[in-house]
């Protein structure tokens, strides 16, 4: 190590010592510098550099700021210095000796870029585009300094000089895809579009058969609603390569985006149907332009195109997965559940897929198969919420209540950072002691959700409604069902409910005028709300007319076992 050192020091040494004798010095220099200090500056100067070359960036500074004590008017040791300190990042402490050394020696041509780069840096862009101009015009087959003082041009905002100079460029080496592009940005700028316009036309002229650049066209044309011009370059396109589906991708954007859906979607057809386009773009393509609220059509018109898919690529089980989705998402959901089933049959392990079989069983009420497939859901996940939750409300609309029970309780424990679900959880667990007579435990799960959301409307009702059938705690009841009312004013449930409160507190003009509203927003159909305003109107002494209430509610369901005693004696039975 020690060796090699030595022999990069003593190679910089005499590189410097013919540097620094080589170029010319003024009268004065000669008197002031002797041929010692001129050996000294030089030695300080290569070892600044072999610091520098080590990474030791500190220690060469200190070295050079030795060597310009020595002799303060080196250019070489001041390019240095300043290159370091812009490697630092001191840019405005770079700005001196980059400009001391371009003044020293004027026909170097690196030292006047590096002041240039300084200015820039310092956002002294006329001195930076002032020595670009200089560069150009001393140098003006460098297309490198042309770059450059089109940047420049660019960045003040001399957009129409930029473009001379990329105008340059071009006549020295030809028409390129990314120098067109860079003229069209600042033909943009200034607002003329037909030229922009012009540069694609002249990149099509240059290679005729080249269908990228006709896209170019099409796209910029299609940007500026110069239609007529953008279909021919789509034309074109499709002529050249009757093969790419991403010109029908292209042109269904075209048409969306002026409104002509129906070309739109036929355009979108073709490309999708193209088996060179792989799967994973297709189908992020149509989550793009079918996703937030859809309507019937667009609904209709994704399953159409995820039928395409599935066609298109039999084999994968992508395809199939989002065909079911769509199918789902039209509310077919039968047909998304066999699907489902069958990519489950291959693999069990995919939780997502199992969580859609749910829901469409939840969808399609079967309460049997949904009980089923959650169990089987929870052998696989059985650290996965949903399931639980899924065959509990399943066991509880079949009226095994012991099992609901037992599931929701056992899912509860797996709910993590899930509000909405933990909720959902007690709401139902609530129901459910309810059912198996285990009030307290009842009470205290609907406290629970009321605790997270002081505003669930469903538990607020529940609560309420058990509470006035228990005849207990009444004043809270009230409370509650009031609550919910205000919350969802044309819900029969909420407004049965408030009623019936009312009436277990005697109060009977209010009930009356409850369960009215109850009676009106659809509760005309439910025998508990028709039953309910027979009770009622028997309170306020009208017993003709409760009776024919009750027998209303004779001809619906649930209602109460001693209603058929209630029509035979015209009485009331509680």
């Amino acid at each position: 190590m020690k060796q090699i050192t030595f022999i990069i020091y003593m190679l910089l040494f005499s590189l410097l010592l013919a540097a620094c004798s080589g170029p010319k010095k003024t009268a004065k220099d000669k008197e002031i510098l002797t041929e010692k200090d001129r050996y000294q500056a030089t030695d300080i100067f290569s070892k600044a550099l072999l610091k520098k070359e080590l990474g030791e960036l500190d220690q060469a500074l200190t070295l050079l700021n030795e060597a310009l004590a020595v002799n303060p008017e080196d250019p070489a040791v001041l390019y240095e210095k300043a290159r370091i300190l812009q490697a630092k990042g001191r840019n405005d402490e770079a700005l001196v000796p980059a400009r001391e050394a371009m003044k020293l020696d004027p026909e170097n041509k690196w030292y006047k870029v590096l002041y240039a780069d300084v200015a820039r840096m310092n956002e002294q862009y006329k001195e930076y585009i002032s020595v670009y101009e200089n560069l150009v015009k001393e140098y003006p087959t460098d297309l490198s300094f042309l770059h450059e003082l089109a940047y420049g041009y660019n960045y003040i905002g001399e957009y129409r000089k930029s473009i001379e100079m990329y105008d340059k460029i071009e006549e020295a080496a030809g028409m390129s895809e990314p120098l067109t592009k860079q003229k069209v940005l600042l033909y943009d700028k200034i607002g003329e579009k037909e030229k922009a316009a012009e540069e694609y036309k002249r990149l099509i002229e240059l290679n005729p058969s080249e269908p990228r650049y006709y896209a170019l066209y099409a796209e910029y044309c299609s940007k500026n609603n110069w239609n007529d011009k953008a279909i021919w370059a789509y034309e074109k396109i499709e002529e050249l390569n009757p093969e790419d589906p991403y010109v029908h991708i292209s042109l269904a954007d075209f048409y969306k985006k002026n409104g002509d859906e129906e070309k739109s979607f036929e355009e979108l057809k073709i490309g999708l149907s193209n088996p060179e386009l792989d799967l994973n773009t297709k189908i992020n393509l149509l989550i793009t332009y079918y996703s937030g609220e859809l309507n019937e059509t667009q609904k209709e018109q994704a399953l159409e195109l995820s039928r395409i898919l599935k066609k298109t690529h039999p084999d994968k089980p992508l395809a199939d997965t989002f065909f079911a989705t769509m199918l789902y998402e039209n509310g077919e959901y039968q047909k998304a559940r066999d699907i489902f089933k069958r990519i489950l049959d291959e693999n069990v392990q995919n939780y997502a897929i199992w969580e859609q079989l749910l829901f469409c069983d939840l969808y399609l009420e079967d309460n049997e198969g949904l009980l089923t497939d959650s169990e089987e859901a929870i052998d696989f996940f059985p650290n996965y919420p949903l399931p639980y939750f899924f065959a509990g409300i399943s066991s509880f609309q079949l009226k095994d209540y012991v099992k609901a029970k037992a599931y929701l309780e056992s899912g509860l424990d797996y709910v993590v950072n899930n509000k909405a679900l933990r909720e959902q959880f007690y709401s139902t667990l609530g129901d459910t002691y309810n059912e198996l007579g285990d009030y307290d435990k009842s009470y205290a799960s609907y406290e629970k959700v009321l605790e997270m959301n002081p505003e669930n409307n469903v538990v607020l009702n529940n609560y309420a409604y058990y509470l006035s059938l228990h005849s207990v705690k009444l004043d809270k009841a009230e409370r509650m069902a009031k609550k919910a009312v205000e919350l969802d004013p044309y819900n029969q449930n909420n407004l049965d409910t408030y009623a019936w409160v009312l009436y277990k507190l005697e109060k009977y003009e209010e009930a009356l005028e409850w369960i009215k509203k109850a009676y009106n927003n659809g509760g005309e159909s439910s025998g508990v709300v028709t039953e309910h305003y027979g009770d009622i109107l028997y309170r306020l002494g009208r017993t003709d007319e409760a009776v024919e209430f009750w027998e209303k509610a004779l001809t619906k369901d649930n209602h109460s076992d001693l209603l058929k005693k209630k029509v035979n004696d015209k009485k009331l039975y509680e």
